[in-house]
């Protein structure tokens, strides 16, 4: 396996602390979460992505890392909320660091870009001191629309941003602008978040009805091609993000060691050559 490919996949933990995913709505336990993620260690996964509004999720982590070590870089969500004063900010920051049991967040976003227009001026300069102390790495935010990174760019430019962004198959949206790979060469940080579209394109046919029948067709597709060239679905989503050399990272949320293990294997030299 390429482990330079693996450094770039960071565990994504919704699942962690709530029943989460179109294809398999599942909620990990205990002894899950910590099969997982000793996996990911000793492959050299380098990173996890959660946020308070996954539930449980930060405090499962906090027990591995009771138990292992903070063995992993983290990005951390500032949930969808009122923040009207400083303390409002640092009580959730230092509330996942309590949580998760960790003396400092290597990322901190804001969960939705909602949350910086009506709220910038307090949170800020909260973020802004807090890197400058240590306690925090990068800061940014969460976006879903190219407009909300250029918005944040009109105040923040200046800081070294990281932006969470969707990236897959069927949402090529942000691959049509030069503006990330110009971000990443000015020193900021890239993390490309749902791959597999919260497990849509595994879905069986039948499962494909509703708001999904639109997309039907190009699934079938896509597994067609799997097919035909002997490669699972879920490298063609993973490799076609990760083929981005200016993403740092790739969020992908497993339910089992199984498949990460599957996910990993699309890293091997037989698919990148």
């Amino acid at each position: 396996v390429r482990w330079n490919m693996l450094n770039r996949l960071i565990i994504g933990s919704a699942n962690f602390g709530l029943e989460y995913g179109i294809a398999n709505r599942k909620k990990l336990g205990r002894d899950e979460v910590f099969a997982i993620l000793d996996l990911a260690r000793t492959m050299g996964v380098r990173g996890i992505d959660t946020a308070k509004e996954y539930g449980d999720a930060e405090k499962a982590i906090g027990e591995f890392f009771a138990n292992r070590g903070k063995v992993f870089n983290v990005i951390v969500k500032l949930p969808n909320r009122a923040y009207l004063n400083a303390d409002d900010v640092e009580d959730e920051i230092f509330g996942s660091m309590r949580d998760m049991r960790i003396g400092s967040i290597d990322t901190v976003l804001m969960h939705s870009s909602e949350v910086f227009k009506k709220y910038e001026k307090v949170i800020m300069p909260v973020l802004r001191s807090l890197s400058k102390d240590g306690v925090i790495g990068s800061y940014g935010v969460s976006v879903y629309h190219m407009e909300e990174v250029k918005c944040f760019l009109a105040c923040c430019g200046e800081d070294r941003i990281a932006v969470e962004f969707p990236l897959n198959l069927f949402d090529r949206r942000f691959l049509r602008s030069s503006l990330l790979p110009a971000l990443k060469s000015g020193g900021h940080f890239l993390f490309a978040r749902s791959v597999f579209l919260q497990g849509l394109m595994f879905l069986n046919e039948e499962r494909l009805n509703g708001k999904f029948e639109v997309i039907r067709d190009k699934i079938a597709g896509i597994k067609a091609i799997s097919k035909e060239y002997g490669i699972g679905p879920e490298c063609i989503a993973l490799l076609f993000a990760a083929s981005r050399d200016w993403i740092d990272g790739i969020i992908v949320g497993v339910d089992g060691k199984l498949h990460l293990t599957r996910n990993a294997e699309c890293f091997s030299a037989e698919y990148t050559g």
